[in-house]
């Protein structure tokens, strides 16, 4: 049974991701997109302008209808036992037959192979180029293919550090132009990985390792704890992990790339992002401003009242004093 999902995004990875989400399926499910429309910017920022518009069909096992109990069958009227012959005893009714479990489907098993392919010289041609570019002159590009995805290894000898760069941020920047290059002018969609010096399995590897450790941390303390941003592929490895977990639960929260896994309680509520109070405390301020200011108390004075001065009792230049020595000398 097949399932559809049209969707519109900005771009088309927008359209792609929101599709998979409505249909609950990840890139190492099998998927075929079509890209009804790609996407028109604006003329001038105002008129005109379309969203990407892309279909994403899966398919589905076919739910099989449980066979219905066989009834009971009526038991036939036995003529009364003669008091010579003992009664016969009853055997016991045979037990319903079980409904048979359907078995889970393997994604190992439905996942195509990646067979050596030529038909993708032009994207390979792309990252060598872009591989150069980084100071990497001796570097060598294979293609692997299947229906819905494309594999590229790179050789660029021991040195291949500056391809992956920090915690795989360059690697990462290089798949997703080859992306673009590869399903540019193209309607069928096909998912992109390039790998170097076997640097994705080492990642999910550790990430998976990172997740089982703070998942018993997070069990041991009783409170949440929030890892550090991490690309789609790697959030995605983290709540895998995290699901196969009791106890513990797994989100995200943050934008763009800030956007990271927070591992929390099970049953907890969950953490809002540090960006919405910030927000809030900049209104509540902005609120404050707006207010009226206070006019300062000023006592009310009866108009009755004689008005009393400190200095009233002091005199205009104060006490004059007479020295005795310039008198005298006056006198004489």
């Amino acid at each position: 049974m097949t399932k559809d999902v049209i969707k519109e995004g900005a771009t088309v990875e927008e359209a792609r991701a929101a599709a998979m989400l409505e249909l609950g399926i990840t890139e190492d499910d099998d998927f075929h997109m079509e890209v009804l429309r790609m996407p028109e910017k604006k003329f001038l920022g105002l008129f005109g302008g379309c969203k990407a518009q892309v279909k994403v069909s899966v398919e589905l096992p076919e739910e099989k209808k449980a066979a219905p109990a066989p009834k009971k069958a009526e038991k036939a009227k036995a003529p009364a036992p003669k008091k010579d012959k003992p009664a016969k005893e009853k055997k016991p009714a045979a037990p319903a037959p079980k409904k048979a479990e359907k078995p889970a489907p393997k994604k190992a098993e439905e996942k195509k192979p990646l067979l050596p392919s030529d038909a993708h010289e032009k994207t390979a041609q792309y990252i060598v180029s872009v591989v150069k570019g980084l100071g990497l002159q001796d570097c060598e590009v294979k293609a692997f293919d299947n229906d819905e995805e494309v594999s590229f290894e790179l050789s660029c000898g021991e040195d291949y550090g500056i391809v992956i760069g920090r915690r795989g941020e360059t690697l990462d920047a290089i798949q997703y132009l080859a992306r673009m290059v590869e399903n540019r002018g193209t309607q069928s969609y096909k998912r992109v990985s390039i790998n170097v010096g076997n640097y994705r399995e080492k990642r999910e590897a550790a990430l998976v390792a990172l997740a089982q450790k703070d998942a018993a941390r997070v069990l041991r303390m009783n409170r949440s704890f929030t890892l550090e941003p991490m690309n789609p592929y790697e959030r995605r490895i983290i709540h895998t992990v995290i699901q196969d977990i009791e106890g513990v639960t797994s989100y995200s929260i943050g934008e763009d790339l800030d956007r990271r896994v927070v591992i929390a309680v099970e049953g907890q509520p969950q953490r809002q992002d540090r960006k919405d109070y910030g927000k809030r405390d900049r209104r509540d301020r902005r609120d404050r401003r707006d207010r009226p200011k206070r006019e300062p108390y000023v006592p009310e004075v009866s108009a009755d009242r004689e008005k009393h001065s400190d200095a009233a009792g002091v005199s205009r230049y104060g006490k004059i004093e007479v020295k005795k020595d310039a008198s005298e000398n006056t006198a004489e």
